[in-house]
């Protein structure tokens, strides 16, 4: 279930009226990238500066860098769940992606309001909980946020893409301490304790763990098509009702609730293919 939630891809509009999508497993790379630090040091110094009206309306300097730190942190924590749900939930509605600043801005003003409110009652407690913000401040952090997510989204996650396309053939999956080229997996079944993977040379039964596995490939590798299946992006052919068919004429099968997720992923890929 955590491989597949890490799988799912979420469409949002950007301020130039495209559509880029991304999915929680690229979130959380991107959240681990040196990158994505850069990008938050320099926000947090535009964060403190500006006009005292902007800032949290608190009386120490530290607390006011306290505040940034705990809201960042909230932030992140909730952003893959609250991504998912309110994605989904945008798309029954409304039939389309959701506008990335009607996705971030409440993930923002919550994250603020929730440290700023935390943060009084422990160390300015005479202090109104919602007192220390203010509506200017709250217009600048959506902003902000927004300007640095639509940054990430078009820049910060496609060359994070790139650097993940590595030459299949120089890439190799390690497991139960074996190494096997990943352009060589076809696909791979989960039996209980053993995995199944079913490559051009044959199939090798190997004791361990399918997560073992899907910790090492990307959505650009492959899918995850139920929790005891996975298969190659080459292999993978046309989904038929809730059967993924595969190029070698065999049949995996798709749960129910990952039934948008693979049709998606073959959208993607196949526009993607034309494209190339």
């Amino acid at each position: 279930m955590f491989a597949k939630n890490l799988d799912h891809k979420v469409h949002v509009y950007v301020s130039n009226g495209s559509m880029v999508h991304f999915t929680l497993r690229e979130m959380h790379e991107l959240y681990r990238s040196w990158q994505m630090w850069v990008l938050i040091a320099v926000g947090f110094f535009i964060m403190s500066t500006g006009h005292p009206v902007t800032l949290p309306q608190f009386d120490s300097f530290g607390l006011r860098m306290a505040f940034w730190f705990v809201a960042l942190f909230i932030y992140m924590l909730t952003s893959d769940l609250y991504s998912k749900v309110t994605g989904k939930m945008w798309h029954r509605l409304f039939g389309k992606a959701i506008p990335l600043i009607f996705l971030s801005a409440p993930l923002v003003l919550a994250s603020t309001y929730i440290a700023g409110a935390v943060l009084s009652l422990l160390f300015e407690p005479w202090r109104p909980p919602l007192g220390i913000m203010t509506w200017q401040m709250n217009v600048r952090n959506i902003l902000v946020a927004h300007a640095f997510e639509t940054l990430a989204l078009l820049w910060l996650i496609p060359a994070q893409r790139l650097r993940n396309q590595t030459t299949p053939s120089r890439r190799t999956i390690t497991l139960a301490g074996r190494s096997f080229a990943l352009a060589e997996i076809g696909r791979v079944k989960a039996a209980e304790h053993y995995l199944e993977v079913h490559m051009e040379s044959g199939i090798e039964t190997i004791r361990e763990r399918m997560s073992t596995f899907l910790e090492q490939v990307t959505p650009q590798d492959g899918i995850q098509t139920h929790r005891s299946h996975w298969v190659a992006q080459g292999k993978a052919a046309k989904l038929n009702g809730a059967k993924l068919g595969l190029v070698c004429g065999d049949k995996v099968p798709v749960a129910r609730g990952r039934l948008e997720d693979v049709r998606d992923w073959l959208r993607v890929r196949d526009e993607t293919g034309e494209a190339a």
